[in-house]
């Protein structure tokens, strides 16, 4: 058993490697002692590519690491041995996240917390009730429809994975609306920061909107850090906002998922190539967040130094999930596949379309009324 783990970790290394050195080529490397600046700093060197890629559409690091990966994933064909690294892309973005609870303690856990639960709350409810009536009024029978809501509703990709087997969805509808997610999705990482930037968006107001109006948490992730970076002296606000709103929003799948189980239920029909029902419901907990709590308590009892300004050790956190992000998107973007995208057929894309635009513009409208520009 030892055995078989060792050669396992071995056989991802080809690919984590070439996922770090593509993060290395656009942030640079001065941090672990590789004298390259990174992509991004030649970029900022002119001032025309400074006004108009950096300042108007937000391009830094992470996403020329998600437009170079997506490059390479869809111009070459990537041999087992270099999509087995690329596969821990997800477990990158996990120990980010986990690192990311040094930026809070328990007192903007609560403040931001409460607002976060309220207003997810509110989106997860409007937007599953709008995507299942929709689905009913295009025609798709209700596995679909349900696995296409948890999608648009809660955290992208993996609701619908964790609904498909309780609500006994067709293989092709979890493809469907897969490709449909991923297809707004990468719209998503384009568009945000492009009209957080024109409307002028605080940090925060972004955090919240990217937190509440974006379907997947790696594209949380990406369009937080693409409108505002930080530095390790100064964590970015974005992304300290919209992850809260992100993690309060994955803390729903569960009831999420019992509940669209509990209305497609009236359905007798057992399609013949359903996925199986047994699968674990409860095995789709982001244990990860557990980790997250672990840190925030060590923050909140200065366990990692003070906090302002930043002890070394806060420091060194926070560019490691800093590293750990960019690698991560890096092989997020390797495995968004154009020809995958293709596969969103007419209904689903459709009505998932519909249902994601309208819950990303009615967000937008409640952070520009309601929400204030600081925390």
């Amino acid at each position: 058993m030892h055995q078989y783990k060792t050669s396992s970790f071995l056989k991802t290394i080809p690919g984590i490697l070439l996922m770090f050195s593509i993060a290395v080529f656009t942030m640079g490397g001065e941090d672990i002692g590789i004298p390259w600046p990174g992509l991004e700093a030649y970029f900022r060197a002119n001032p025309i590519t400074q006004n108009i890629l950096i300042d108007i559409f937000r391009l830094n690091y992470i996403l020329l690491s998600i437009l170079i990966g997506m490059l390479i994933g869809n111009l070459f064909r990537l041999p087992d041995w270099v999509l087995a690294g690329v596969s821990t892309s997800r477990l990158f973005i996990k120990l980010g996240v986990i690192l990311l609870g040094s930026l809070y303690s328990f007192v903007d856990v609560a403040q931001l917390g409460l607002t976060a639960i309220v207003l997810v709350l509110t989106f997860v409810v409007m937007t599953l009730v709008f995507t299942l009536w929709l689905g009913k009024r295009a025609g798709m029978e209700p596995a679909s429809a349900a696995v296409l809501a948890a999608g648009t509703a809660v955290c992208g990709v993996s609701a619908i994975v964790a609904t498909a087997p309780a609500v006994r969805a067709r293989t092709t509808d979890v493809v469907f609306s897969i490709a449909t997610i991923l297809s707004f999705g990468v719209v998503s990482i384009f568009l945000f920061p492009l009209i957080g930037n024109l409307l002028n968006l605080s940090p925060h107001q972004f955090g919240v909107w990217s937190g509440t109006g974006i379907l997947s948490s790696g594209q949380v992730l990406a369009v937080c850090l693409i409108f505002d970076p930080g530095t390790a002296n100064h964590a970015s606000v974005s992304l300290k906002t919209g992850e809260i709103y992100n993690l309060a929003r994955v803390l729903f799948l569960p009831f999420v998922v019992l509940a669209l189980a509990a209305l497609t239920s009236r359905s007798a029909r057992l399609p013949d190539d359903h996925i199986n029902i047994h699968t674990g419901l409860w095995s789709k907990f982001p244990v990860f967040v557990i980790g997250f709590l672990i840190m925030v308590f060590l923050t909140s009892f200065g366990l990692l130094g003070q906090t302002s300004p930043p002890s070394p050790e806060l420091i060194t956190i926070r560019k490691l999930y800093n590293w750990f992000f960019a690698i991560g998107l890096t092989g997020l973007g390797m495995q968004i596949s154009f020809s995958e995208l293709r596969k969103a057929g007419g209904k689903p894309l459709m009505v998932g379309s519909a249902a994601a635009l309208f819950k990303a513009v009615l967000a937008l409208i409640v952070v520009l009324l309601f929400i204030p520009e600081k925390p």
